[in-house]
């Protein structure tokens, strides 16, 4: 695995180790590269699962550095979330867009001609078409179908998914694998580059480091803005998807462990970065 794939996987709690010999060695690196050949055009970036109540911290963060760093980049990201969590993407500079049960992924499709469809921790539908937590638990109700965009989408549109756990968009790649684990039920939606984390921000943290390397632009949020934005969810009513309500964490990690996560992503393109620092 190369340095962005290790540093991904830090404190893994999911027994995802059975992936590991199916991963790519460098996934975000390829996904990026992917990316960067696609035309600046629009771009959607799917995320928010429905947890407690309401949409997770896991995702939104991590899908809001990426916007910011497609920005940068000369795209034009929006976000395409449900009503769970569409309040933590206000005020922002790119749009977002809100897909409800009766959307048409076609339409949108359509209209935006998007170049590029990413998922940052966004439910898939399972082989029966439903959508399942972690826990085995139907939140079909609450989960309108985003992923149908990376069901329909053309050829020529990339798509890349970021999963933690194997129910999310991108995920479908392993879907026998975890099936046959059992813990959970799995996704069916594949992408054309499925990239695995511990946590899904991270993952969307690691496709920016990706991007810093082969465009030779600082992209990564700063240690404050990542800690900012994770407040701003939380305070708008993002639930940990482990712990619940009122937690200043994504899926029981605080902010210190995403400082970590950061600043280890920083030093793989720092100059002269040494590998015993991102071990």
């Amino acid at each position: 695995m190369d340095a962005i794939t290790r540093i991904l996987l830090r404190h893994q709690q999911r027994n995802l180790e059975m992936l590991y010999p199916l991963l790519p060695e460098d996934a975000c690196m390829q996904a990026a590269a992917a990316l960067l050949a696609q035309p600046r055009a629009n771009c959607f970036i799917a995320t928010g699962f429905y947890c407690f109540t309401q949409g997770e911290t896991d995702g939104p963060i991590g899908s809001h550095f990426l916007a910011k760093a497609l920005q940068t980049l000369g795209y034009a990201p929006a976000i395409v979330t449900d009503r769970y969590s569409a309040a933590y993407f206000q005020g922002q500079t790119y749009p977002t867009l809100l897909f409800a049960h009766d959307s048409r992924a076609e339409e949108l499709l359509q209209a935006y001609r998007p170049c590029a469809l990413i998922a940052v921790e966004r439910c898939g539908r399972a082989a029966d078409g439903r959508y399942y937590s972690m826990r085995k638990k139907d939140i079909s109700a609450q989960t309108p179908p985003v992923d149908a965009l990376f069901l329909q989408k053309p050829r020529e549109c990339l798509s890349i998914g970021i999963g933690d756990g194997g129910n999310e968009i991108g995920m479908g790649a392993y879907a026998e694998t975890l099936e046959r684990q059992g813990g959970i039920i799995p996704s069916c939606v594949r992408t054309d580059h499925p990239i695995v984390a511990t946590v899904s921000n991270w993952g969307a943290y690691g496709l920016i480091a990706a991007l810093e390397t082969h465009s030779g632009q600082r992209l990564l949020p700063s240690d404050e803005e990542a800690e900012a934005f994770l407040r701003k969810t939380v305070e708008a009513g993002a639930p940990d998807g482990i712990k619940g309500h009122g937690h200043y964490s994504t899926d029981g990690w605080d902010a210190a462990t995403d400082r970590e996560i950061l600043q280890a992503l920083r030093q793989v393109n720092a100059p002269h970065a040494k590998e015993d620092l991102i071990m």
